[in-house]
């Protein structure tokens, strides 16, 4: 099997060389990568230019496409040969044997799409506690019902063009978008756990919120609806309202209200996440609390537009 390798980059000076030799190192070789770059102002360009330079052989090209990942992604795709097509992200490590497993999938299956899965790299006590929060952990996995990421997808190229591609509108959850749309257009979509790439977690607070909210609004906008996000406005309506009526003409009564409230509510955020934690469950109710106010901020902000 034939595979071409797509990738978007922008400004990833960090991490780009590390995903050149991960993807060199493949014991199922890509036919070609292409790496689409939206214009980056930091070394990125240059380390892959050097990539290239000292892997002559290797079937590596880079082009230039500004715009967003969903733009990036079509026009990277246009360009490839193959029929199959396989994509990551630059935040994104493969295992040596992440294309093998793809293509044994879908030689199996006989899908058209088939999602890989990724795992977490954390550094930091604060990027564990975040893992829960981004990515689908293992116990979690319905593989009857897992869409494709776009940090592990292998995909025909005829099934990309007849869903019109990625929705160049959308700047996050576009690949989910995307996947949704393969998913009602009846392509055989089959989903393999050992095609891994391994990811970096977010790294500050500030980032989480503003990722959360991203990707909330970009559901709205692409008319996503997660019942879990509206599970959350309800949630804190029913809090809103029972703090009203029953207790609001007693302050006492009140803050006793909202202490408890809150008490129960970390120890839940603890108890759902604290499993896939070393001990550093401490950051888990803040989290929780950010999470929902990104979720809630971002729908109400996607609706709007």
């Amino acid at each position: 099997m034939k595979i071409s390798v797509v990738v978007t980059v922008l400004n990833e000076a960090e991490m780009i060389s590390v995903l050149l030799l991960g993807l060199l190192a493949q014991t199922h070789q890509p036919s070609e990568v292409i790496i689409v770059d939206a214009g980056s102002t930091d070394f990125t360009v240059q380390l892959i230019k050097v990539f290239q330079k000292n892997h002559p052989s290797f079937p590596l090209k880079l082009v230039i496409k500004k715009g967003n990942r969903s733009v990036g992604r079509n026009f990277g795709i246009r360009l490839v040969k193959h029929n199959w097509i396989a994509i990551t992200d630059a935040g994104c490590i493969p295992h040596v044997d992440w294309l093998e497993k793809l293509a044994q999938k879908a030689t199996q299956t006989k899908a058209e799409v088939v999602a890989g899965y990724y795992e977490a790299a954390p550094e930091t006590a604060f990027q564990a506690a975040v893992v829960p929060y981004m990515l689908v952990m293992p116990d979690r996995v319905n593989p009857a019902h897992f869409l494709p990421a776009t940090r592990s997808m292998l995909i025909k190229k005829q099934a990309w063009k007849e869903v019109a591609g990625f929705d160049e509108s959308l700047i996050l959850s576009e690949d989910y978008d995307f996947a949704r749309r393969l998913e009602q257009a009846k392509f055989k979509l089959a989903f393999t756990k050992d095609a891994r790439v391994v990811w970096w977690p977010i790294e500050t607070l500030k980032d989480f919120y503003q990722t959360v909210k991203g990707m909330a609004e970009y559901d709205a906008r692409a008319r996503i609806t997660r019942i879990k996000s509206y599970l959350i406005f309800c949630r804190y309506a029913i809090f809103l309202l029972l703090a009203i009526v029953f207790f609001c003409p007693h302050w006492l009564l009140c803050v006793a209200f909202i202490v408890i409230t809150t008490s129960i509510y970390s120890f839940w955020a603890i108890w759902k996440n604290a499993q896939y934690l070393d001990g550093d469950w401490y950051y888990l109710p803040i989290l929780q609390v950010v999470s929902d106010l990104g979720v809630m901020a971002g729908t109400i902000k996607g609706i709007i537009s």
